[in-house]
């Protein structure tokens, strides 16, 4: 079952003023240092990269908020397949930070304060799974974490919206949608954003991807390849994290490769959810 303190504390007025808790950009970038940078292969110029679009959103995508010590804060995280239906995807440092769990979770499926902050409504969190080498070390190439939440109305939440499949191996160059909440000073209307884009090996355990807008609360936004225009969900094979929290630029971002370590500790959480 839901939290109903956690469910309390989460007021339409907190959730609008939080903040994005990850270290993603809170500023455009200057299109000079747009041009170039990495010098890995696949990377786009400053002309020709993509910018995301708003619009109303996957039901299996949402906003997490949660408190971690220093105020109200929000990631981006999305529904996952399993037996039990209640697991959700989002990065590790979401999760676990330098002042450790996160507190008062909430999962909001396609969160749009235009159409009614809680379409779907608010999902409280029972459990969280990050990996260990995460929590010891924040492992960039380890960025990620599940989380289960409670049941709404007696029903689970894969049963409500639908859920992306967890994909692994799938290598560094994919065709993928991804979908998330940047920080509302610069999408005032407070909905999602998505960019289709092609994925590029940055590192050996790290996956880029370059389209503008990806600001901060983009954390935990999932990668989706052989996405469906018409169920709004596809095959999750990244989230926005890894090398730098998932990026100090706007338009360039990261993902931890989803690899054996995220299937096994996948495995351990999909017994919960």
């Amino acid at each position: 079952m839901s939290d109903p303190a956690t469910l309390a504390f989460w007021t339409p007025k907190r959730m609008a003023a939080a903040t994005p808790l990850d270290g993603r950009p809170t500023q455009p970038s200057s299109a000079k240092m747009g041009a170039a940078s990495s010098g890995k292969s696949g990377t786009v110029s400053a002309a020709s990269r993509p910018t995301a679009k708003t619009w109303t959103g996957s039901p299996v995508v949402g906003a997490l908020f949660l408190s971690n010590g220093s105020g109200s804060h929000y990631c981006t995280a999305s529904v996952v397949g399993t037996a039990k239906k209640s697991l959700i995807l989002t990065a590790g440092h979401c999760l676990y930070g330098t002042n450790g769990w996160a507190k008062n979770i909430v999962f909001v499926p396609r969160y749009s304060k235009s159409k009614g902050a809680r379409p779907y409504g608010a999902w409280t969190v029972k459990y969280m799974y990050v990996d260990s080498r995460w929590k010891k070390h924040r492992d960039p190439d380890l960025d990620f974490g599940f989380a289960v939440v409670g049941t709404r109305n007696g029903r689970r939440i894969a049963d409500v919206v639908g859920a992306n499949r967890l994909v692994i191996d799938q290598g560094y160059t994919n065709k993928v949608r991804v979908i998330g909440y940047p920080m509302k000073k610069y999408k005032s209307v407070d909905k999602p954003i998505y960019c289709n884009v092609t994925t590029h090996k940055a590192f050996k355990y790290q996956i880029t991807f370059d389209c503008n807008g990806f600001y901060g609360g983009t954390s935990g936004s999932p990668w989706i390849k052989n996405y469906n225009t018409t169920t709004r969900r596809g095959d999750v094979l990244g989230v926005i994290g890894g090398y730098q929290e998932g990026g100090k630029y706007d338009w360039r971002s990261y993902s931890s490769v989803f690899d054996k370590d995220i299937n096994k500790l996948f495995t351990s959480a999909k017994k919960r959810g």
